[in-house]
C-alpha cells in the first residue's frame, strides 16, 4: 500500500480551476488521490464552479475584494496567518509555495517544521515589477507605491529561496534568469514542464482530419488577449489571405485592447471574419478545439515567453488541431516544424503561407495531427505531477508519489 503523505500548497491564484492555476490545480487534485492535501489559495469571483477538481482537496479559498494593491496586501497578511497555524496544526511532510506564495510557504514550513519546495512558473517579483516600471512616465501615486512593496517583497524572496529545501522550475530559462536576478545558485534545482490532460483534450469521434479541410479553414486563439500577443498580424493576414480563413478567439483582456483589435479588423475589412467569443471555461476549451481545423499562438519573441512554457500547445496538440506558431524558442521547444505543427516568421505573409501549406497537402495537415496527439501524450499530467511529487516527497518510491 502506498504511504499516505501530507502536503500544504499555496498559491496566489484560484486553484480549483486549472484556467489561472494549471500546475498548482493538477499538482493538488491528483496528488490528492493518494495523499493529504491542503490548499491554500486566493477566491475567483469569476471561477466556474462547475470545475471543482477533485472534492478529495481540502480547499482554504481567501476573497480579498477587487481593488488590485488591497487585495494583494490583504491576502498576504491572511494566506501568512493561515499558513501558519495550518502548519502548525497538521504538520504537513511538504509545503508547495509558488512565486507570489513563497514567503507564506516559508513561515508555513518553520511553524510545523515541513520540508519547504519553492515552485517558479516565473521569475519571482520580475515580471510584475518590470510591467509597472515599463509605465514610469505615467505612474499612478498607487503603482509607485506597488513599486516599493514589490521591491521590499523581492528581498524576502530572495530570502526565502535561499531558505527552501528544494526549487522546482518551469524552465531551463527560469532557472537561469532567477539565478541571474537573485545572485544564488539554482543549479540543483527540478526542471519540470507543463503538462496536459490527455483524456479530457481529445479529438472527436469521426473528427475530419486535414484530408478533408475546406475553405474557409477556422483558425482557432485561445488565451489571454494584450499586448505581444500577436492578434494585430493575425487580423491583418486575414486581409492578405482573402477569404482563405475564420478567426475564431476565446480569451478576455483589456477592454481597451480588445477595442483597438476590433477597429482594426473594421478597418481592414475583415470584422465579418472574427467571432469574438470572450471568456470561455476550461471546460468548455477541449470542445471548442475539436470544432477547428488550426490552432494558432502568434506570440510575440519578448523575455517573458522566451523563457515561458506554451502549455496551450500541448492542449491544442492533445485535440487533434494542426497547430501554427510562431517561429520563437517556446514554440520551437515542443514544435518540429512540418512534424507535429507549423512554425511561422510573425508575420502576416507568413501565416498566409503556412495557411496555405496546410490547405495546398492536406495528407501533410493529417500526418500534422497525428503526431502532435503522440507528442502531448508524452507530457500528460501524470507524467508531469510524478516529477512534483519526487520533489515534495524525496523519500517515497515513483509508487507511493502518485497512483
Amino acid at each position: 500500500m502506498a504511504q499516505r503523505r501530507s502536503l500544504l500548497l499555496i498559491h496566489h491564484r484560484d486553484v480549483r480551476s486549472p484556467f489561472s492555476a494549471t500546475v498548482p490545480h493538477y499538482i493538488s487534485t491528483k496528488l490528492a488521490t493518494v495523499h493529504t492535501v491542503h490548499v491554500i489559495c486566493s477566491a475567483d469571483k469569476d471561477h466556474d464552479t462547475g470545475d471543482t477538481g477533485n472534492t478529495s482537496v481540502v480547499y482554504h479559498p481567501i476573497r480579498t475584494g477587487n481593488t488590485r494593491l488591497v487585495s494583494t496586501i490583504a491576502f498576504f497578511i491572511i494566506a501568512t496567518l493561515y499558513a501558519t497555524v495550518l502548519g502548525a496544526r497538521h504538520r504537513f511532510d511538504a509545503t508547495y509555495g509558488f512565486q507570489r506564495t513563497l514567503v507564506q510557504a516559508w513561515v508555513g514550513a518553520i511553524a510545523g517544521d515541513s520540508r519547504f519546495v519553492a515552485g517558479l512558473q516565473v521569475v519571482p517579483v520580475r515580471q510584475k515589477r518590470d510591467f509597472v516600471t515599463s509605465r514610469q512616465a505615467d505612474m499612478s501615486p498607487a503603482e509607485r507605491l506597488s513599486v516599493m512593496i514589490w521591491t521590499g517583497y523581492a528581498a524576502a524572496v530572495k530570502v526565502a529561496l535561499q531558505r527552501c529545501d528544494q526549487v522546482t522550475c518551469l524552465t531551463e530559462g527560469i532557472r537561469q534568469v532567477t539565478e541571474q536576478e537573485y545572485g544564488l545558485d539554482l543549479s540543483s534545482a527540478a526542471v519540470i514542464g507543463m503538462g496536459v490532460d490527455t483524456e479530457t483534450f481529445e479529438p472527436a469521434d469521426g473528427r475530419q482530419t486535414g484530408d478533408s479541410f475546406s475553405r474557409p479553414l477556422t483558425v482557432t486563439y485561445v488565451g489571454s488577449l494584450g499586448a505581444a500577443r500577436g492578434l494585430p498580424h493575425v487580423i491583418e493576414a486575414l486581409a492578405e489571405c482573402g477569404e482563405t480563413f475564420e478567426f475564431h478567439i476565446a480569451g478576455d483582456g483589456q477592454s481597451g485592447y480588445i477595442d483597438a483589435m476590433q477597429a482594426k479588423a473594421a478597418k481592414l475589412g475583415v470584422a465579418d471574419q472574427i467571432v469574438w467569443y470572450g471568456r470561455v471555461p476550461h471546460s468548455d476549451v477541449p470542445g471548442l478545439l475539436t470544432r477547428t481545423d488550426v490552432a494558432i499562438s502568434p506570440l510575440e519573441d519578448i523575455e517573458s515567453y522566451r523563457i515561458s512554457f506554451p502549455a496551450k500547445l500541448l492542449e491544442y496538440m492533445a485535440a487533434g488541431a494542426v497547430v501554427m506558431a510562431t517561429d520563437i524558442p517556446p514554440h520551437q521547444r515542443l514544435i518540429t516544424d512540418g512534424d507535429n505543427g507549423l512554425l511561422y516568421d510573425g508575420t502576416a505573409t507568413g501565416l498566409c503561407s503556412a495557411i496555405e501549406q496546410c490547405l495546398d497537402d492536406p495528407a501533410l495537415a493529417g500526418q500534422i495531427e497525428r503526431t502532435a496527439r503522440e507528442t502531448a501524450e508524452a507530457h500528460d499530467w501524470d507524467t508531469v505531477v510524478d516529477k512534483h511529487a519526487a520533489a515534495l516527497f524525496p523519500t517515497a518510491t515513483p509508487s507511493q508519489a502518485t497512483p
